[in-house]
């Protein structure tokens, strides 16, 4: 449990204590109450952090509800700071950035990242969108911002990087943000992953602005720093991105896709106006995990279609994706999509098995994970000595310099059944 000498409730007046597991007392004020009692809020409550991670790790079982308490907690205390040292200009501001922390992940779709890039490739909405869309169409947030004194339009500035003020966009988009603050730590301690663990207090008592405006750090808060990276990496590797659990997303992914085609529901968006129209009508309250969960067990049972059948009887039955072949590595640099010999492998394997599997038996995993961003705007920057920031990879005997920039993941699945007949296969070709 994180505790603090500092605490921004004293800033503003508290109406409502929340217990959490992670940072213990979390202190709400009125318009926060507010927030958090609305039904389009408490959505959050049936969104898990982790999609399927529970699947892979069974205490992932933690929700965005949560998460996003432990994100607004953050802002309070990273806020509570740059105000005494000047950076955040009022304790209204300090208020904005609270309700921008909680409100961060209010669009997020049923099991979040299996089913966001879904949307994303098929309609250009991603998460930022799905929330921007949220706050400013579902009348239970927009008017408790507004009867408060804050714009809708504001709030969703800032989670979209548009705030007049650069280091406040800093505070919620970038490599050392308040989002990835509470992540990294919530997300540790339910997987029991103990190297996910972060030294959050040391990482804001030295949280600085440079000359330039720029979040940076004191060179005393190096190592809290070099170790969120590393917790980032680890986390990457052994839990985001876990093979299993990559794989059964997939799957939630595909049979999404094939519901769409096969499924008619008021709940089922198919086009960004359908977003809009459920955001307004207060029906996004019910677009959640379990909503989606009682799809899957309604198109089951109607067996419309064979294939989307076989992917949900694999998934409730935990016989998924399966890992045939993995290429994934560390890099300095972006991926080759196009020229990656391992790509274009892979891609020879899917030609080559096509007699023995069908499509929607296989799937091909292919993304390219920023570990550390060099951009100046979103990298943090380390005050050396009292004198002007420079990038934290430019710090001589800063570890993060070695760290790589990139995790290339490269890798076919094929379900469960098919699996041992397509590893045959390719371990006789010597593939």
């Amino acid at each position: 449990m994180i505790r603090f000498a500092f605490r921004e409730a004293s800033r503003m007046h508290s109406v409502k204590r929340i217990y959490d597991e992670v940072h213990g007392y979390i202190e709400l004020s009125e318009v926060e109450l507010k927030i958090v009692e609305s039904t389009v809020f408490q959505r959050l409550r049936f969104i898990k952090q982790l999609a399927a991670a529970w699947y892979v790790y069974p205490g992932a079982t933690h929700t965005r509800f949560s998460h996003s308490l432990g994100a607004m907690h953050i802002m309070g205390l990273v806020a509570s700071r740059l105000i005494d040292l000047g950076y955040v200009h009022s304790v209204d501001d300090v208020q904005l950035l609270r309700l921008a922390a909680l409100l961060h992940d209010i669009g997020h779709t049923p099991f979040s990242h299996a089913i966001e890039p879904f949307y994303k490739h098929r309609l250009g909405v991603g998460h930022e969108d799905l929330s921007k869309i949220v706050i400013l169409e579902s009348s239970s947030i927009r008017e408790v911002l507004s009867s408060y004194g804050y714009d809708p339009k504001t709030i969703a500035a800032l989670l979209e990087g548009r705030y007049r003020e650069p280091l406040y966009n800093q505070l919620l988009s970038s490599d050392v943000d308040v989002d990835r603050m509470d992540y990294l730590l919530r997300d540790a301690l339910h997987t029991g992953v103990a190297y996910g663990s972060i030294d959050l207090q040391r990482i804001i008592a030295t949280l600085v602005v440079d000359g330039e405006g720029n979040l940076a750090i004191l060179d005393k808060g190096i190592d809290a720093l070099e170790n969120f990276y590393l917790a980032r990496l680890h986390m990457y590797r052994t839990v985001y991105y876990h093979k299993t659990l990559v794989g059964y997303e997939m799957m939630l992914r595909k049979i999404y896709e094939y519901m769409n085609d096969y499924a008619e529901d008021p709940l089922l968006p198919k086009s960004r106006e359908d977003i809009v129209r459920i955001a307004r009508s207060g029906e996004i309250v019910l677009w959640h995990d379990d909503w989606f969960l009682g799809m899957m067990i309604d198109m089951y049972r109607k067996g419309r279609c064979r294939e989307l059948k076989e992917l949900i009887e694999a998934f409730f039955s935990r016989k998924g994706y399966k890992v045939v072949v993995d290429r994934s590595r560390f890099d300095m640099n972006p991926i080759d999509i196009e020229g990656d010999r391992d790509i274009v492998v892979l891609r020879e394997i899917i030609s080559s098995v096509k007699g023995r599997v069908e499509p929607h038996q296989i799937a091909l995993f292919v993304d390219d994970i920023k570990i550390l961003d060099e951009d100046p705007y979103i990298a943090p920057r380390v005050i050396v000595d009292g004198r002007a920031s420079v990038p934290i990879v430019d710090v001589e005997n800063s570890v993060v310099r070695s760290v790589p920039r990139r995790y290339h993941i490269k890798r076919l699945y094929v379900i469960s059944s098919r699996w041992q007949d397509v590893k045959d296969y390719l371990a006789v070709r010597g593939l």
